[in-house]
């Protein structure tokens, strides 16, 4: 919880002071991480209008407001919600003459298999700002790398295509050539001329050399028709924060110069939930688990990934959709559904209980938050059960500082129950029932369908509302157990101070992978290396060598898409277990080609000594009152703990509610939960 101010706005904070800064739908979560210090978090109110203020805000809360000499890594979702709603800046494209509609025909795959009349998405770059440059060159047959210069613009055409592109009224444009994964230099050339007019140029080879020219050029074209959006607001907040050195949350889980993301905002897309996943899998580690499904359950939308320590880069997505955009840069796999604690639960024409996708958001929020709110959501519903209630008390949610809205709450559903033909109570139990329904398929997305057993895997929540689905959750699906991180609510805001900066770089190789000698694709590895180190240098001196892993893409031949292997010595033996663990089949008398050749540096830190935890303690907790619950229909009077009291190796038995500042968690009957490493909340879930 945030406490008084804790310097003067002149005084520099110690060295490797860190704040993290998630922003969502509902609230805007901050953690300060000064070395040698117990972690202080807050959470403020989200201004979508400008998410910088809230951020700001924070800052305040936290006694901070300057932040001097902090690195602040910030997770946003300016750049998503820019793309979600189509209110990106005016970009053009500059393309190979006759493929000036590539961005816009894509795949040519319905975006709904079985619509009968499909929507596409509006494209981000309209026909008339789409430019064609009388340019061809190809990589040529054979394994030496040279390129085939058939086609090639004078400097008059040159000329003639900046006037053009000028006379658009744009100030950003992507340049996609084909090919251009194999040489670079015809883009580099074209964005030279532009840039000698004023304009900001984004070259897909720069974002990702590799081939497949659909996902290159559509990625290309995001990032351009971002860039006015993103550096607009990344200026106005470091301009906010001189003294503190600014960084955004990759979608890759590494940490990027604001600076870097104002130019290439297409990484940082979903930075907030990535924020969760690095969080997540500390907290795992802390609590002694291995592989872990992840669910983070914010105020929209919930946010379901897999990680796996032994992953690496092959935990990454080759691939993703954002607003039906091809997106191609490395993302952590994740799966996003529509439901959160504000989503709004409402009955269709045929009478059919539906709970979000719409968004109650932060303004006016659930009606329980007292902002004006009418419409009933998942949070209310929970208001309604009695497992969130008002308190006044320093370890209840926001530390007592949001008084809730008993009697809207109950008034919202009351109206939703007399459309259902059900009292409020059965009304509430079916909107949590369906809530956690849309997590379960979203968890079984990430486990069941990527090929993992859930009856295997432990589920770690968080967020807001993680705590008091998770318990539910883990025992629709089997799972041995679900763990409930400290401060959950502000998870992925912690998970940001511990993210370091990463450069990815990549190669297309396209050959069997039986003509690459392992000395071929050791020096391929280390030219990626030479290009990410510079890149991660940026000018500066690293304190310590940066942290390097390498990934193999590879396939069958004749396949459409390939896997991600780790480098090692027998990447073909690799590449059918990894096959078969993923599809249940293989090919080994089959030709395996080596597509990409991909390469991660990730900035070395020096951490100082963490606080130590609690005394461990044996004890049964003393609650620190009793209230009465719903659980299937039934009143019961449970115990209500205050999270900040436990230690490790206390014992809960349900049912029981644990309240703290950043959530609440809930534990039905039959289940328990041990506080573990890391004080987190380890559940055992009850039978189904």
């Amino acid at each position: 919880m945030a406490e008084p101010p804790m310097n003067h706005a002149s005084d520099p904070l110690p060295q490797g002071t860190r704040v993290g800064v998630d922003t969502g739908g509902t609230f805007t979560d901050l953690v300060l991480a000064v070395p040698g210090e117990p972690v202080r978090i807050a959470k403020v109110a989200s201004t979508p209008e400008d998410p910088g203020e809230a951020l700001l805000e924070g800052l305040r809360q936290l006694g901070i407001p300057n932040a001097p000499g902090a690195t602040i890594v910030h997770g946003t979702t300016v750049a998503l919600n820019a793309l979600l709603t189509g209110r990106t800046g005016d970009a053009a494209l500059v393309t190979n003459e006759g493929f000036e509609d590539l961005v816009e025909i894509d795949r040519q795959a319905r975006p709904d298999l079985y619509a009968m009349e499909p929507q596409r998405p509006a494209a981000l770059i309209p026909r008339h700002r789409r430019f064609g440059l009388r340019q061809r060159s190809w990589p040529s047959p054979g394994p030496g790398g040279a390129v085939e210069q058939a086609v090639c613009p004078t400097e008059q055409e040159l000329t003639d295509l900046c006037d053009r592109v000028v006379a658009s009224g744009v100030q950003s444009v992507a340049i996609c050539l084909l090919h251009s994964y194999a040489d670079p230099e015809p883009e580099e050339r074209v964005a030279c001329a532009l840039r000698a007019r004023g304009l900001e140029c984004t070259t897909s080879s720069g974002l990702i050399a590799e081939y497949r020219e659909a996902e290159r050029f559509s990625t290309a074209a995001c990032n351009a028709a971002l860039i006015p959006v993103v550096r607009s607001y990344l200026e106005r907040l470091d301009g906010a924060l001189p003294e503190a050195r600014l960084e955004v949350l990759q979608s890759s889980g590494g940490g990027l110069s604001a600076s870097r993301a104002a130019s290439e905002p297409v990484r940082v897309l979903l930075s907030g939930p990535a924020g969760g996943v690095v969080g997540a899998a500390r907290a795992a580690a802390a609590a002694g688990l291995d592989a872990i499904a992840t669910l983070d359950m914010g105020g929209t939308s919930t946010d379901v990934a897999f990680h796996s320590p032994g992953a690496a880069l092959s935990g990454l997505a080759e691939e993703v959709r954002v607003a039906g955009h091809s997106i191609a840069v490395p993302t952590l796999d994740m799966h996003t559904v529509g439901c959160g604690g504000g989503s709004i639960a409402r009955v269709d024409a045929g009478g059919v209980l539906r709970v979000g996708p719409e968004s109650a958001g932060a303004a006016p929020g659930p009606a329980a938050f007292g902002r004006g709110g009418t419409q009933p959501t998942v949070t209310d519903a929970q208001v309604v059960l009695g497992r969130i209630a008002p308190r006044t008390a320093e370890g209840g949610f926001l530390g007592g500082s949001l008084e809730l809205d008993i009697d809207a709450a109950m008034g919202a559903y009351d109206r939703l129950g007399a459309a259902l033909g059900v009292d409020r109570v059965r009304a509430a139990e079916a909107v949590i029932d369906a809530a956690n329904a849309s997590m379960r398929r979203a968890l079984g997305v990430m486990t069941m369908q990527r090929g993992r057993d859930p009856r295997s895997t432990p589920l770690v929540a968080f967020g807001g509302g993680g705590g008091l689905a998770a318990a539910d959750l883990a025992r629709g699906l089997g799972m041995p157990s679900a763990l409930i991180p400290a401060s959950p609510g502000v998870l992925s805001a912690h998970g940001m101070t511990e993210a370091q900066r990463s450069v990815d770089r990549s190669a297309s190789v396209l050959r069997p992978l039986r003509e690459v000698s392992p000395d071929q694709r050791a020096a391929l590895i280390e030219d990626l290396r030479h290009q990410a180190h510079a890149a991660l240098a940026d000018g500066d001196l690293l304190e310590r060598p940066p942290r390097h892993e390498a990934s193999l893409s590879v396939r069958y031949r004749g396949q459409s898409y390939e896997l991600s292997i780790p480098d090692c010595e027998d990447p073909e033996g690799a590449f059918h277990r990894a096959h078969q663990a993923r599809f249940g089949w293989t090919l080994e008398d089959h030709e395996v080609q080596l597509v990409h050749v991909r390469l991660r540096a990730t900035e070395v830190l020096g951490r100082g000594p963490k606080p130590s935890s609690p005394v461990a303690s044996g004890s049964t907790p003393e609650p620190a009152g009793r209230r009465s619950v719903v659980f299937s229909g039934e009143h019961m009077t449970v115990d209500v703990h205050e999270r900040a009291r436990l230690t490790e190796g206390n014992r809960v038995t349900g049912p029981a509610i644990i309240e703290e500042y950043s959530g609440t968690t809930v534990l039905p009957p039959g289940s328990e939960a041990l506080v573990v490493g890391g004080l987190g909340l380890l559940i055992k879930a009850s039978k189904a």
